[in-house]
């Protein structure tokens, strides 16, 4: 076996590893999305990273829109799992500005940012421009 070939099994054996990882990483996700969404409703965010760290937020919301539990997925390759996170419970989803989050890093921020402007665009009932009315 000559180099190249061995070069071609390596990458192709690489690539078939990170597909197989990235669909345990999805069903991670897909489970714990469930779970919550069991529970309610849940807003997502996301802030995808090409360099750094991605972020994908959820966030479990009642009636009123208070924030009772909040899970994050985080980082830079297809190990990340979801976990819990702090310090949002409590709090009303649409209320929530960029002072509320200092203590979160700027990729943890975005993302949560998004699941607000997510929240208000659809879990808020408005109509969004350019959907198709069935």
């Amino acid at each position: 076996m000559n180099s190249i070939s061995g070069l071609i099994i390596l990458g192709a054996s690489m690539w078939i590893l990170n597909f197989l990882f990235g669909l345990i990483q999805i069903k991670n996700f897909n489970k714990n999305y469930i779970e919550m969404r069991r529970l309610g409703r849940v807003a997502i965010g996301r802030k995808k990273g090409y360099f750094q760290a991605g972020t994908v937020v959820m966030m479990l919301i009642d009636e009123e829109g208070k924030i009772l539990l909040s899970k994050k997925m985080q980082g830079l390759t297809v190990l990340a799992r979801v976990k819990e996170f702090t310090g949002l419970e409590g709090k009303n989803i649409e209320d929530i500005t960029e002072d509320d989050l200092k203590t979160y890093n700027k990729s943890m921020k975005a993302a949560i940012l998004d699941a607000v402007n997510n929240y208000k665009t659809f879990g808020g009932g408005e109509a969004v421009e350019g959907a198709v009315n069935n």
